[in-house]
């Protein structure tokens, strides 16, 4: 049953790990990550079955199997989206953050209420599982809104920067507790669990700092544009005006050519006439070239 408890936490880990960068995958994606999800949950079924069979069910096994379960889940995402790679460490730290708070919360627990190493693993995994269901709708809302803007990982160097803070911040604890120890003092447990509150609080101020700063960079872009095209526009009235003139002056002196052929064709003057509009008609060509 412990085997089943904790590839179920695994492949739940992994879902909430997918949800930020779900809305930027295609279908098609969605299908082969849910497919190679599903297979490597049923295949670390068996293999920690192995595990626990050829090693038992203590710290020293259930540890490992805790801190190196999402890797295959990890390198899954990776494979198929490898696009992603700075999104997918990102949203890993922050999911190995809120899994280190879940696992102290269900710790805290179990010590209150059972004393065998088997009862404290097992009802450890139990309960972390159950604290994922009942937090569910929150913890799906909370990590599908969890990437910051593309902006922040297609810069560099900064953008690995970013990437890689949640995973430096919770490092630290996970070497404190990488050991045989199965429960920790009390003050490594609540500094489990103050850790995270205050880094997503912190994580929270950040992201809408910075969602500001990028705001205020597209507005001004968007003024700087609005600035060219009425620029544009001032140019194109302009050259329309300029145009009008012209026309009225062509009006004015077509007008007036009119006026003196109507009036030399009226006096019967005809070989002025036709010299008047060759006249015209060698002008209107000068201008032209």
């Amino acid at each position: 049953m412990l085997p089943v408890l904790v590839s179920l936490a695994q492949l739940l880990d992994a879902y909430f790990r997918f949800l930020p960068l779900s809305n930027h995958v295609s279908e098609r994606s969605k299908r082969k990550i849910f497919i190679c999800s599903i297979i490597w949950c049923i295949v670390s079924i068996f293999f920690y079955i192995f595990i626990f069979k050829a090693c038992g069910i203590n710290a020293a096994t259930y540890k490992p199997i805790l801190m190196f379960g999402w890797l295959p889940y990890f390198i899954i995402n990776v494979a198929l989206l490898p696009d992603n790679l700075p999104q997918n460490v990102f949203v890993f730290g922050m999911a190995a953050i809120l899994a280190l708070l879940q696992h102290t919360l269900a710790t805290n627990i179990v010590v209150a209420n059972f004393q065998t190493n088997f009862d404290i693993i097992f009802y450890e995994a139990l309960i972390y599982l159950a604290l994922f269901a009942v937090s569910l709708p929150l913890l799906r809302k909370l990590f599908l809104g969890l990437l910051p803007s593309r902006e922040f990982f297609n810069l560099r160097p900064q953008g690995w920067y970013i990437a890689l803070l949640p995973l430096i911040i919770v490092s630290g604890h996970l070497i404190r507790i990488a050991d045989d120890t199965l429960i920790h003092s009390f003050y490594d447990r609540l500094s489990r669990i103050y850790l995270p509150i205050v880094f997503f609080m912190f994580y929270r101020y950040i992201l809408s700092a910075a969602e500001n700063f990028y705001d205020l960079q597209r507005l001004e872009r968007n003024k700087s544009l609005l600035q060219e095209k009425l620029t544009t526009l001032k140019d194109y009235n302009a050259l329309i005006q300029e145009n009008q003139t012209r026309i009225s002056v062509m009006r004015h002196d077509l007008r007036h050519s009119y006026n003196i052929i109507y009036t030399l064709l009226e006096n019967n003057e005809i070989e002025k006439a036709l010299e008047h509009i060759k006249i015209q008609k060698r002008e209107l060509e000068e201008q032209k070239n």
